[in-house]
């Protein structure tokens, strides 16, 4: 499971370490991928086979689906783990999710996010404000959804 945030900074070669509690949960290769929110998900082989499974059995004859599957699997690099934990990152991901130098990496229980520390910085102070009623209103939607 992955929780917590770190602070990191690329290399000159668009590699970050990964933090040394999540490299015994990540396989050799990983799956990254452009995500929702500018951010980047690093998918354990495992992992990502689950979410590209589900992805390419949408629908092909629903246009929101077809782009869906375009943008994900468009936008999704293989990518290995060296020695020392190292990742490197395609430059056109970290173009694309606007990160330059320094990155947070995040926890997200089953894979981990990449942002730029600036962009996190700013919407976690905004979602941490509202936390309290994010869990409010999506408690309610689950209540809801059970009647």
């Amino acid at each position: 499971m992955f929780v917590g945030q770190f602070e990191h900074s690329l290399d000159e070669k668009n590699r970050i370490v990964l933090p040394a509690k999540f490299r015994s949960q990540l396989s050799s290769t990983v799956y990254i991928s452009l995500d929702l929110d500018s951010c980047l998900s690093i998918y354990s082989e495992a992992t990502y086979l689950k979410k590209a499974e589900y992805i390419a059995s949408l629908d092909d004859f629903d246009q929101a689906s077809r782009s869906l599957k375009r943008v994900f699997f468009a936008n999704t690099y293989e990518g290995s783990v060296d020695k020392v934990g190292r990742l490197m990152i395609p430059a056109l991901l970290l173009k694309k999710a606007k990160i330059n130098k320094e990155v947070s990496i995040v926890g997200a229980f089953d894979h981990l996010q990449i942002f730029s520390s600036e962009l996190l910085d700013s919407s976690l102070e905004k979602e941490e404000k509202d936390y309290e009623k994010l869990a409010s209103q999506l408690r309610g939607e689950k209540n809801h959804a059970l009647q």
